[in-house]
């Protein structure tokens, strides 16, 4: 017993002289393991306040640690203080809106790359957090970037994929270019945040010339552009009111601090609208999360990167683990019948029953006749690549969708719609409800929605209503329609104008 005894004290010292692990130990084992693989773990925590404490509200992250100096007893900051301002407490409420699907992960990347947690708030000056957004400079996505820059940083741009709109490769391309600005112009960002606008050429060509002058080469002491004089005044503005919210009694809706997608790769062609009926939600959602898409389906060769809401994040990975590798899927509707059962139906379109299972979000082999399931098809094509002619399809009514929304998608009129389903066209859609649609499936007759964008272009010297239809891949004549003044003198534009083009974000590939 004695000798028992013994061996039982001498482990109780080893096992201590060793360091057992315990939960503490744990954790600061998984905080190193975070820290050698940031990019990996980033997205699966709330960020941190600098106090390591949990926020949680993305607006409060941005109260603790905003820290510039906004230069605002400058008249030029207070004057766009005041403009914005004057927008109200709406616009806030749609600032918010339209940055939620997308701050936390901007944010997490900033704090990823230690950059100031101000530049966040960049693509609201930019664009107001639009991933649609189009200038009259042919800048695209909520970081508005030209395609020049695109080139530079490897961002796709071409008929099928608009890598500028993309909420990953458009936030690295940005934080890229700034990071390098910021290094070019020796640590200042007020003159990184005005060669972001201005380019890096114009800022520094008015530096070298203010040296040669003898002149301070700061950015108030340099004459830019205007565009560029009220581009980053505005910037300061913003963050001295996000900064300073609570006491000029601005009330900022709450924003959650929570990962909003997951990335997943989706190893061949996806069809985008069948995506949209396996996760159950709307074509729109698909697009806020994934706007660099032109069409309703991607490239034919894979794999593709794909953002998916986090609550179907794990469901999309165990999905796409079942899914056949180098095979493009056709997707079909099937309304089970009389007598069917799983495998006969995967027997059917050579697929498997734990596929077809996994799709449908199905726990059993049970099935009911006149429900719909949901068919992956091996096709040894790209997904309907020789079917032009019309077809029948049944689409299954999300949230958020309408009939408005349904024509734009699949290129029909809104009265073809009202009159095959037989409902009158001010009808509000039930959510769960089957429409019936005759339609073209080429990737080029379905269109995705929100794709047209009001732009003012700013004539130029050399310019002419060919050019600048070419340019936006428009016509000569919706040109003229578009603008009454050139409607009136037909042909007549002079450098310093501003026409108006509405533009399909989608057809504006340039050659990249």
């Amino acid at each position: 017993m004695k000798y028992i005894l013994s061996i039982f004290l001498m482990l109780i010292f080893v096992t201590e002289h060793y360091y057992p692990i315990t939960k503490s130990n744990a954790v600061s084992q998984d905080i190193i393991i975070n820290k050698n693989n940031i990019c990996l773990s980033a997205c699966d925590f709330p960020i941190e306040s600098s106090d390591k404490n949990i926020v949680n509200d993305i607006w409060e992250i941005f109260k603790n640690e905003l820290s510039w100096n906004t230069y605002n007893n400058k008249a030029e900051i207070q004057n766009e203080i005041n403009r914005i301002n004057n927008h109200g407490a709406w616009y806030y409420n749609y600032l918010s809106e339209q940055a939620r699907p997308y701050l936390h992960y901007v944010i997490q990347e900033i704090k990823n790359r230690k950059l100031p947690i101000e530049l966040a708030l960049l693509p609201f000056i930019e664009s107001n957090y639009d991933p649609n957004a189009f200038s009259h400079g042919s800048a695209a996505g909520f970081w508005q970037i030209i395609p020049s820059t695109a080139r530079q940083y490897g961002v796709p741009i071409n008929s099928w994929y608009d890598g500028r709109r993309d909420i990953v490769l458009s936030t690295n391309a940005a934080l890229d270019y700034l990071t390098r600005l910021h290094k070019y112009f020796d640590g200042d960002w007020l003159l990184a945040i005005a060669a972001y606008n201005a380019g890096e050429g114009t800022v520094s060509y008015v530096q070298k010339r203010n040296a040669a002058w003898g002149k301070n080469t700061d950015f108030w002491s340099l004459n830019l552009p205007n565009e560029t004089k009220q581009y980053v005044p505005r910037f300061l503005a913003l963050i001295h009111i996000i900064k300073n919210s609570s006491a000029l009694g601005i009330d900022l809706p709450e924003l959650i601090n929570a990962e909003q997608f997951k990335i997943s790769y989706w190893p061949t062609q996806i069809d985008l609208i069948a995506l949209a009926d396996i996760l159950n939600i709307s074509l729109k959602e698909i697009y806020k999360l994934n706007p660099g898409f032109n069409y309703w389906q991607s490239a034919p060769d894979g794999p593709h990167q794909i953002l998916i809401p986090i609550k179907d994040s794990n469901y999309m990975s165990e999905l796409i683990s079942e899914l056949p590798i180098n095979k493009n899927i056709q997707w079909i509707h099937y309304r089970i019948r009389s007598g069917d059962c799983l495998s006969k139906i995967a027997k059917m379109f050579s697929t498997s029953v734990s596929i077809i299972k996994k799709v449908n979000r199905l726990s059993t082999n049970r099935i009911i006749v006149d429900h719909e399931l949901l068919i992956p098809k091996v096709v040894n094509d790209t997904i309907n690549n020789d079917n032009h002619k019309p077809h029948y399809t049944e689409y299954k009514i999300k949230r958020g969708d309408s009939l408005w929304d349904l024509s734009k998608t699949f290129n029909v009129s809104i009265d073809k719609i009202a009159i095959w389903n037989d409902i009158n066209k001010e009808e509000f859609l039930k959510i769960g409800n089957t429409i019936k649609l005759y339609v073209c499936v080429n990737q080029h007759d379905i269109s995705r929605p929100e794709t047209i964008q009001k732009v003012a272009y700013h004539v130029k010297n050399g310019d002419s209503l060919i050019r600048i239809a070419n340019r936006f891949n428009v016509s000569v004549s919706e040109l003229v329609a578009w603008n009454l003044k050139v409607k009136k003198q037909p042909g007549l534009i002079y450098p310093g104008q501003y026409l108006v083009i509405y533009v399909d974000i989608t057809q504006q590939h340039f050659d990249a």
